[in-house]
């Protein structure tokens, strides 16, 4: 029943061109639901990009289909990983099997972290915490979030892992207690073997995947990170990543710290001030958006979103015509669960300003990405929306939606509205056969009366009959190649 639920609901989504068939698809999963992106790599190697999305069940169920890979060309199931909980990360790739096809790393809840084989689906290995709890590692029993791939630290030839780990999500609001202090780790890639682990300076947790970037183009390059949560402050900070290495980030530099509410979405990296070297763009969990000189650490500019929370990362694309990078987030009107709306904003990269300003729908945590669909030179944005009563997480009538930010001729649906909703699942735009037109793949659950719930969900892949007429700026959660950095 529930499988032809979702069918029923989405099947109005997959249209037809009048020339020619669109390449639609969409792929089920009873009972699941997801808080990861899709990513997409060719694991099957017929040039066509596949999807891999982690899932789960309702919070610390297992599942048996907790990281999926589906065919890029039909939305059949290539392989499923089992996991104890949540699989809430987006998929990192790297051929580490040296197959010629990329392998997955992957985690999520329950201090899951995984290496797969891309090709096969077999594991690779599994992040066990180790027998000896003494020092540093004992903190590392959450959560895993977001890897990134850093240089080869273990002699092999191959690339290895950034990580952080951390959150306690049986820790009640506004206390630290059982609050254990973040780490951030460096695993080895083909092994999954722990290279090197430190606490965050603060002893605060960590909800924020790390980023890795030589902003000199030194070749010392560095750590951002952040701390902090929904109702305990925290801070962002900048690291050498040979510190890390030596485990030890007590050198790590506060670009600012925040009372009452920490940094959970990844920042972004773009070059604002034009001088040649990427700035530091985030979002404070407080509703705050702050941009920090990436040469000097200076605060350039901030945004008080007022009476909002934001879970929610940024797109980057060029919303104006001054050929500065700009900023798109979605900020929830409201404190988590009693959020009442959501406010989305348009900001001008060079001076903080708002260029426009929406509200639409109800709380998500999921993110927008941008791209230039028409080819005119300005980004337009492509974003989740809820539509429900907006009186907590309790849920009565949800419908969602794709909504088109375009910045020259206003918001139109991408998708029809349909009653189902999104949690936290960010969408992927590119072209995935190499035929010219846009593909967005993204994900959608099945109603349930509280928001957070999952009773099924469906992988959609909605071809557009726009022409790509370039790669999408920002096409992905964290960017188009998934490690936070705007690559114009």
């Amino acid at each position: 029943m529930k499988k032809n639920y979702l069918l029923l609901l989405l099947l109005p989504f997959l249209g037809c061109k009048p020339e020619q068939q669109l390449d639609n698809w969409f792929a089920t999963l009873p009972d699941h639901g997801t808080n990861s992106s899709p990513q997409l790599a060719d694991l099957t190697g017929d040039g066509i990009l596949d999807v891999v999305i982690g899932a789960g069940k309702n919070e610390w169920q297992r599942s048996d289909t907790a990281v999926v890979a589906l065919d890029g060309t039909n939305g059949k199931l290539l392989w499923a990983v089992a996991a104890p909980n949540q699989v809430t990360g987006t998929a990192t790739f790297l051929d580490v099997t040296k197959d010629g096809v990329s392998d997955v790393f992957i985690g999520g809840r329950s201090a899951f972290m995984v290496g797969i084989n891309g090709k096969t689906g077999e594991l690779l290995w599994q992040y066990q915490l180790p027998k000896d709890t003494s020092g540093a590692i004992r903190f590392a029993t959450h959560n895993f979030f977001n890897a990134q791939p850093v240089p080869d630290q273990s002699g092999d030839g191959i690339q290895d892992l950034l990580v952080a780990n951390g959150g306690n999500p049986l820790s009640y609001p506004n206390t630290a207690d059982g609050r254990e202090p973040g780490v951030l780790m460096v695993l080895e890639s083909t092994t999954g073997k722990v290279l090197a682990v430190a606490a965050v300076p603060d002893g605060r947790e960590t909800y924020l995947s790390p980023l890795f970037f030589d902003f000199g183009k030194n070749g010392s390059p560095e750590v951002i990170f952040g701390t902090g949560g929904e109702t305990i402050g925290g801070g962002l900070y900048r690291a050498a990543f040979a510190d890390l290495m030596k485990n030890d980030l007590s050198k790590a530099v506060a670009l600012t710290q925040v009372m009452g509410h920490g940094f959970i979405a990844p920042p972004v990296l773009a070059d604002v001030t034009q001088d040649g070297v990427a700035d530091i763009v985030a979002n404070n969990q407080g509703g705050i958006l702050m941009a920090f000189d990436g040469k000097t650490d200076k605060l350039l500019w901030q945004l008080k979103v007022d009476s909002t929370e934001s879970s929610s990362s940024l797109a980057v694309g060029y919303f104006n015509d001054d050929g500065v990078p700009d900023f798109f987030g979605q900020y929830a009107v409201g404190v988590w669960p009693d959020n009442s709306g959501s406010h989305q904003l348009a900001v001008d990269g060079r001076t903080g300003q708002i260029i426009k300003e929406y509200r639409l729908g109800c709380t998500g945590f999921f993110s927008p990405v941008a791209f230039d669909m028409d080819g005119n030179g300005t980004d337009e944005v492509l974003m989740s929306v809820n539509n429900y009563n907006c009186k907590g997480i309790h849920v009565v009538g949800c419908q969602h939606y794709l909504a088109l930010f375009d910045f020259k001729k206003g918001v139109r649906q991408f998708s029809e509205q349909k009653k189902v909703k999104n949690l936290s699942t960010t969408p992927w735009v590119g072209d995935m056969d190499g035929d010219g037109l846009y593909d967005v793949v993204y994900s959608v659950q099945a109603n349930t009366s509280i928001i957070i719930e999952f009773y099924g969900m469906a992988v959609v892949r909605q071809e557009s009959r726009q022409k790509l007429k370039k790669r999408p700026n920002w096409g992905a959660y964290m960017g188009t190649a998934g490690d936070g950095v705007f690559r114009n």
